[in-house]
């Protein structure tokens, strides 16, 4: 599951809607063995637009949650067990401009180990971030502990845009 908050429709920087909304696909099964796993999903491309003419920069985050066995809306009610997640980890995401008119001098993306508190995989500077840019981001990978409970599991990521780098 993916929450994404989505500034107000006259608001720059924004998800370009018509491309597609980023959405993160379930990481692969598992099979416990005793040693450590690892596990990975994807996060689908977006189009991140900015045609505020402020220059202000903007930046986008990603926050994932421990996982839980549980279910409800955040995967927690009647949970019996969690998978910290401070063990994902996720390379730099790969930008690129939409269009001709688009140049991504003073845009950036960074890697991080640990979503658990928002992380800004990318960032458009001060004086940058004008245009559409189009976000492929990396695998994410997941370390499962060898003392984990078997069973599914489950969080919600969080995807927004901010106004500055």
């Amino acid at each position: 599951m993916c929450g994404l908050a989505l500034p107000a429709a006259a608001d720059a920087p924004r998800f370009d809607i018509a491309s597609g909304l980023p959405t993160v696909a379930p990481f692969s099964d598992i099979t416990l063995n005793g040693l450590p796993q690892l596990t990975t999903s994807t996060i689908s491309p977006f189009v991140v637009i900015d045609d505020s003419d402020t220059l202000a920069g903007w930046n986008v985050t990603l926050t994932i949650p421990n996982f839980s066995n549980g279910t409800g809306a955040d995967c927690t009610t009647d949970a019996t067990a969690t998978i910290d997640a401070s063990g994902l980890s996720m390379e730099a995401a790969n930008v690129t401009a939409a269009d001709v008119d688009t140049s991504v001098t003073g845009v950036t993306s960074e890697g991080f180990a640990d979503f658990t508190t928002a992380r800004k995989i990318v960032v458009a500077d001060v004086g940058h971030g004008e245009g559409r840019y189009v976000v492929t981001p990396a695998l994410l990978k997941l370390l499962i502990p060898a003392n984990v409970i078997a069973g599914a599991y489950c969080t919600v990521a969080n995807m927004s845009i901010g106004v500055g780098p």
